[in-house]
């Protein structure tokens, strides 16, 4: 009797710690691009990641076999990884033009992007509350940016441009996630990210400055550790917790991930109130984030809204 309840615990507190990991992630970021470019970060991110998954693979022999599959296959493995490669990428490259907040607020998009995916190349459903979830979600960066939305306008701006960068990178995650419902049919979820972190190993080559490295603080080693860690860790945490728990309960609590970037600023900003990279966010900014986060919440919830209402229109017609 008590083992749902365990589950559902234990698939919360996963869900959280991987939102939580990934609020962080642009908080390092940010500093560790003062010295290392965005493409070179990213390799290391993959190159660690790519190492971790090979030892685990081989270990259990499920390495995944590109041979088994035909053509049109690899050309989706080819898309999905150049969408999630240049994802990566480019949420790093914008935080030369922005800050935490703001990226993480941004990248919301992708809940907005998936949908619209859904419904125009897999046919889903386009309901009620995922409407309102849309709405919440315009509304919410209305209010984010309510005082720099003039300044938005301008393309020069810098803010414009790290903005811009974002969006880009949630089109490209939508592409690799759309993508990835497919190739689910041949190859499991951690096979997949293990043949786009080695292809995007060898395609970053020609783009990065690994020995950059060597001129890295103690504290910046630390943040790009840190990074690297991130990668595996938190996608670990995911993966299990939709072993545990929902996909939609899974990504409801993802969503969650701006707040936990504003956190860790705010609390950075407390400590060193000289802090440069915070956007200090006004309350009306504040609850635009909030209005993010549960759009996004709402739309995620979705699938297991639907479900509700089928087992209470099931249970209806036994009766």
């Amino acid at each position: 009797m008590h083992t749902p309840i365990v589950k559902n615990l234990k698939g919360f507190f996963l869900s959280l710690t991987a939102a939580l990991l990934w609020g962080m992630l642009p908080v390092a970021l940010k500093e560790l691009l003062a010295e290392m470019s965005a493409s070179t970060i990213v390799w290391y991110r993959f190159l660690v990641a790519g190492l971790v998954l090979l030892i685990w693979l081989g270990a259990r022999g499920q390495l995944p076999k590109l041979t088994k599959v035909n053509s049109r296959i690899r050309w989706f493995l080819a898309i999905a990884a150049i969408g999630l490669s240049s994802n990566y990428y480019l949420f790093s490259f914008s935080l030369n033009f922005i800050n935490g907040e703001t990226s993480e607020a941004v990248i919301q998009l992708t809940t907005l992007f998936l949908i619209i995916g859904g419904v125009l190349i897999y046919k889903e459903p386009f309901v009620g509350v995922q409407k309102i979830g849309t709405a919440l979600i315009v509304l919410g960066l209305i209010l984010f940016f309510n005082d720099r939305l003039s300044e938005l306008v301008n393309t020069d701006n810098t803010e414009t441009i790290g903005v811009l960068i974002v969006v880009a990178a949630a089109i490209t995650w939508t592409v690799y996630a759309l993508l990835q419902k497919r190739l689910l049919l041949n190859y499991s979820s951690v096979q997949i990210l293990f043949l786009i972190y080695w292809f995007s190993i060898f395609a970053l080559l020609p783009f990065i400055t690994p020995t950059s490295l060597f001129q890295l603080s103690f504290l910046q080693l630390g943040l790009l550790l840190f990074c690297c860690i991130n990668t595996l860790v938190a996608y670990g945490c995911f993966a299990e917790a939709l072993n545990c728990w929902d996909a939609s309960k899974v990504s409801a609590t993802l969503a969650l991930a701006p707040l936990f970037t504003i956190s860790s600023l705010k609390v950075v900003v407390f400590f060193v109130p000289s802090y440069e990279y915070s956007d200090r966010l006004g309350w009306l900014s504040l609850f635009g984030a909030c209005l993010l986060v549960i759009g996004s919440v709402l739309t995620a919830l979705m699938p297991y809204i639907s479900q509700l209402r089928s087992l209470r229109k099931a249970n209806i017609s036994v009766q």
